[in-house]
This record gives C-alpha cells, structure tokens and sequence, in this order.
C-alpha cells in the first residue's frame, strides 16, 4: 500500500468486511463515513473483503484513498487482514485511529499489542451483536467491546443490546448513519421509469427479500388497496432468500401487474425509485428464529430526503428513525389490515400526506453526512 494521495493531519485505518461497489446498508455506510472523514484533511486506508475483484478494480481506482483487498476463506481472510493491518500501523508508525464496521473486524486486533498504541472504534448496528441465547458468542463481542476505545451503536435500541451484554454504557456512542441524496440525470430517470409511468400511487420497498422485512405481509395489504386504488404499483427492490415465497404469492392473488419485484437496483437506480415513488412501506419485524431485528432503518431516512412518508413497525430501532404520525405511521406489521388502513391513511389524505411529506423530507436532512460527521469529529478529537 503506498502513499496516501494527500499530506493530511490524521491517518485512520479501517478495516471492514462491507464495501462497495457491493450493494447494502453497511458498505453504504463504511463508504459515506471513508469519504466525509477524508473530506476532512484525514489520510484513510481501507482494508477490505473482496466479493468479485474484476468489479472492485474498476471501482477502487476512482477512490481518494488507499485500498487493499482480501480474498479466500472467511477465517483465513480475517486473520490475514488483522496482521496486514498490524504490520502496516508498525511501518507506518503515525496511524491514529483504526475503526472497525463489526466486532467480527476487530476481533483478530484486539489480540495484538497494536491497539495500546492506536485507538480502536467499533461500529454496532444491531444484527451483529444479537447472541441467540449463545454464551460463547456473548463472551466474544463483549471481550472485543470492552478492549475498544469506543463503540459506535447506530441507535439507542442498539445502545441498549450492548448494555446487556454487560459493556460499560460511558463506551458506547450513539451516532445514527449518515446519507448522501444521489444525483442523478432526468433523461435516465425517465427511460428507467417509463414503464411505470401510468400508475397511481406508487409504493415502494427497497430492502434485501429476507423475511424480517415483512414483504408477505405487504403483498396481502396491497391486495386489498387495489380493489379501490386500480392503478397503484407497488415496486419490490431487491434480492433474497425470500424471492420465491414472494413470487408465489404474487402469482396466487394474480397481482402480476400491480407488483413488480425489480431485483437488485444501484445507487442511481433508487434515487430514480424513490424520486418517483408516493409512499415507502416496510413495517418490518422481530424474526426471532433468524434472530434478526432492525437495528435502526436507514432506508426510511432515504425515503423522507424525496419527500417519502413511511409505513414502519417501531420494532427495534426504527422507532428512531420514524416519528409517528410526523415523518410516517408506525402500524402493527403482523396485522395485515394494519398494514393497509395505515396505508389508506396517508393515501387518501392529501393535506396529511403533503404535511408528512415535508416532515420526512426536513427530518431526514438532519442525516446528511455533513452533519452526521460532526458527531465523528468530536469522538476523534
């Protein structure tokens, strides 16, 4: 790894499993904090798992900062990076920061005498720190916490997870995730959109099809919304092991040409989606078999920057990232009718909708990276 491209005051190492161009919440936000700390004067080096190199080389020589990638078995890749990561900070003697995006990053450096020099951050955003009854993992993350300078949750209810798991709460941060608003051209927006042109509303859900985003649940609310709103579409974005039950349903309640399921979509892509889009519906839920939970639900703060208002649970940690009846309703997502009278509430409201939209459009401006990292700046500092 060489030189940094600017003579900058600070040098952070990060060391990151999730990394674009692969698509998803956590690379998303490795990559908005990478650029907004390099934005300001810091020297960034990225160590990062690679998931398809031919893509990853063209993506990473547009970047402003030094990145090396790991390939291979996940045990072998982790313990590889972790002593790269340690030889690099022992050369380059001036690193003053390494942060992690999970415990699991960390795990191998806080084994290593490195850290006593350099201060090591580790983000939580839910998911990650969720035991399933495990002690052994329990022991695990927290060993890690607690040999961390500071952990960074994504919310409150994820501040909370790791209070549990016995980490002392003066370690923990609570900063929600930052986001960028996508620029994008009109002329592309309208040829990916035109064939959807002629309907009304639109709703949509951008999320990976994985069974604690509650699309089942969606597809049975908008069965009914159709028998009075002819024209809606609701837009599926995304991929997952979900796919095939959602196909399914589709296909039983012969909803095909009110429900298109659009597969993975890029960054521009969702900006053309929610631009377009009336309402963002993912009342998501607590799916205890998979352990898995809403750490906090960027997505919604996504839709409130085009003026989205959203249908959410409060489950987990969305209820931080909806106010209910402001920026969206936060409905009981087990419930289909629920699901669909919260739906019809903003729908066929249009002094409602347009009060919500603006709220979810001015709340979701508080997210923008170039406020959220002030609250980096100062753990720094």
């Amino acid at each position: 790894m060489g030189e940094s491209k600017l003579i900058q005051s600070k040098n952070i190492v990060i060391s990151t499993q999730c990394f674009p161009p692969v698509i998803g919440g956590i690379e998303t936000l490795i990559k908005g904090l990478a650029d907004s700390l390099y934005k300001n004067k810091f020297n960034i080096y990225i160590f990062a798992d690679s998931k398809n190199p031919i893509d990853e080389k063209k993506y990473d020589i547009k970047l402003n900062y030094e990145i090396i990638r790991y390939k291979g078995l996940k045990l072998i890749r982790r313990r590889k990076k972790s002593l790269d990561i340690n030889k690099f900070i022992n050369f380059k003697k001036n690193i003053n920061f390494i942060i992690c995006d999970t415990w699991k990053s960390a795990e191998n450096l806080v084994k290593t005498e490195i850290i006593n020099n350099t201060k090591l951050f580790c983000l939580a955003h839910g998911n990650d720190i969720l035991t399933k009854k495990s002690l052994i993992r329990k022991r695990r993350i927290k060993k890690v916490f607690t040999s961390t300078k500071y952990i960074i949750a994504n919310s409150y209810f994820t501040k909370k997870k790791i209070e549990n798991l016995g980490v002392n709460s003066r370690k923990i941060k609570v900063i929600y995730p930052g986001i960028n608003k996508e620029e994008y051209s009109l002329k592309e927006k309208n040829k990916f959109f035109n064939k959807f042109k002629n309907f009304n509303p639109i709703l949509i859900t951008i999320a990976r099809l994985e069974k604690r985003k509650n699309h089942q649940k969606i597809i049975y609310a908008i069965n009914d919304l159709v028998k009075e709103h002819k024209k809606l579409i609701y837009l599926i974005a995304g991929d997952g092991p979900e796919k095939k039950k959602i196909s399914k349903i589709i296909k039983k309640l012969n909803l095909e040409k009110n429900i298109k399921i659009l597969g993975k979509v890029n960054d521009s892509e969702k900006a053309f989606l929610l631009d377009v889009s009336d309402l963002f519906v993912m009342p998501t839920i607590d799916d205890k078999y998979s352990s898995s939970i809403e750490g906090f639900g960027i997505s919604y703060i996504e839709a409130g920057m085009y003026g989205l208002p959203s249908i959410s649970s409060g489950i987990g940690g969305t209820k931080e990232s909806i106010i209910n009846n402001k920026t969206g309703i936060i409905c009981n997502s087990t419930n289909t009718d629920s699901i669909k009278n919260s739906i019809k509430a903003i729908l066929n409201n249009k002094k409602k909708y347009k009060k919500m939209s603006l709220n979810a459009k001015k709340f979701s401006e508080k997210f923008l990276w170039n406020k959220v990292i002030k609250n980096y700046l100062n753990i720094l500092k």
